[in-house]
């Protein structure tokens, strides 16, 4: 029987079956801590394991990827809750994707779905597992997540190279990388995919910045590519909605306000994609939006170039060719990036409805409000300057 809801709860330290079977090397009271925040989640943790994790921390021998998953135990403690720590970002960096290294990318979305389909299968498989016991999903729908799981994985897969990273590298970051902070089974999978599409997202942003840096080598084709490439990245990972989508809305609704304080708003991936496209309007840039992601906005002031300031100022130099390409380079990502908006709009109207947002925004209606924001916009105005035709509504006359 499940302790009450709203208690506290220190255990003895055990280790896990999954870290038993694994051969788990770290140290043992990381492994108790992720055990009992899987079996009753992290707002359930007692002080006297939080007043053990924070002696750990301070030890100069816990390695780097224990001590960032001891800084995401103690964030709502230290009053330091946000969207990077709830997703646990720090512990997952040292396989988020680079400018270096974009396509690493791909191998930790690989990563986060196969452990989501693990999970998925040990609890389906065990039905006495004590891990997130609330609100588990049917055979059906849970074997439908591992196949969903497993064709992303195919579609988003890493090309054919030799892995980057040591394997108890990757088994170390993925184990301690999900904080969930109740015990509702479905918080699990709420995470993976957000996880999912902020590797995603840090990924276009890698790739539009080398877009601008290309730019100045005045190589028109190259600097399409990478916008091409990140339309590509975005809608190969449109599958992970629908993978959220089974998620039924009262179980998301039985853990999110424990999330209050953590938002996509705050992600600084996604609003790296949006700076390096063009920088946004100073309403924009004053909105909830950029207000909370300080450091993105603070680079939006910085005078950077963008890619919409490099159409601006070069297409009249460009070839008939050149400009179709980067055209459709343009079409493609703008497109992507509005379906994505719109089915984000969709799947969080159905999750939600008319409740607030985690992030102090007023939920759905600042999401229906965001679907009118274009990536590129300056060349919206500049078509508008130039064809009487265009409507100076949400979209551009070529899109």
């Amino acid at each position: 029987m499940s302790e009450p809801r709203g208690t506290t709860v220190d255990e003895p330290a055990t280790a896990s079956v999954t870290d038993a079977q694994q051969g788990s090397t770290t140290p043992g009271l990381a492994s108790s801590t992720r055990l009992r925040i899987l079996r009753h989640g992290k707002d359930r943790l007692g002080d006297e394991t939080l007043e053990q994790v924070r002696a750990s921390r301070a030890d100069t021998a816990t390695g780097p990827v224990v001590a960032q998953f001891y800084n995401c135990v103690l964030d709502k403690a230290e009053n330091r809750y946000s969207y990077r720590s709830y997703l646990a970002l720090d512990v997952l960096k040292p396989l988020l994707p680079t400018a270096e290294n974009v396509h690493t990318g791909l191998e930790l979305v690989s990563h986060l779905l196969r452990d989501l389909a693990e999970f998925e299968r040990m609890t389906l498989e065990d039905e006495g597992s004590r891990l997130l016991p609330r609100g588990r999903p049917g055979h059906q729908i849970a074997l439908r997540r591992i196949r969903k799981a497993a064709a992303l994985r195919e579609n988003t897969g890493p090309p054919g190279t030799r892995p980057r990273f040591t394997d108890e590298l990757v088994e170390d970051v993925v184990r301690f990388s999900v904080l969930p902070v109740s015990d509702q089974h479905d918080e699990y999978l709420f995470i993976r995919v957000l996880q999912c599409y902020e590797t995603v997202f840090t990924m276009m942003a890698a790739t539009l910045e080398e877009a601008v840096a290309v730019t100045r080598s005045g190589c028109v084709s190259e600097v399409a590519a990478r916008i091409e490439s990140a339309a590509t990245t975005l809608d190969q990972a449109s599958g992970l909605f629908s993978l959220l989508a089974t998620m039924p809305p009262a179980h998301f609704r039985a853990f999110r306000m424990q999330t209050d304080g953590s938002s996509a708003i705050q992600s600084e991936a996604y609003k790296l994609v949006e700076i390096f496209c063009a920088l946004p309007r100073r309403d924009r840039l004053d909105s909830p939006a950029f207000l909370s992601v300080p450091r993105v906005r603070l680079r939006a002031f910085s005078g950077h170039d963008s890619l919409s300031s490099w159409h601006c100022r070069g297409q009249s130099r460009w070839s008939d060719a050149e400009s179709t390409m980067v055209m459709k380079a343009l079409q493609l990502l703008e497109r992507s990036h509005q379906k994505w908006k719109r089915t984000h709009h969709s799947i969080a109207r159905s999750m939600i409805g008319s409740s607030g947002g985690t992030g102090g925004t007023d939920g759905i209606e600042y999401l229906q409000r965001c679907t009118e924001n274009l990536l590129f916009w300056p060349i919206g105005e500049q078509h508008h300057q130039h064809d009487s035709s265009f409507n100076g509504g949400r979209g551009y006359p070529w899109i």
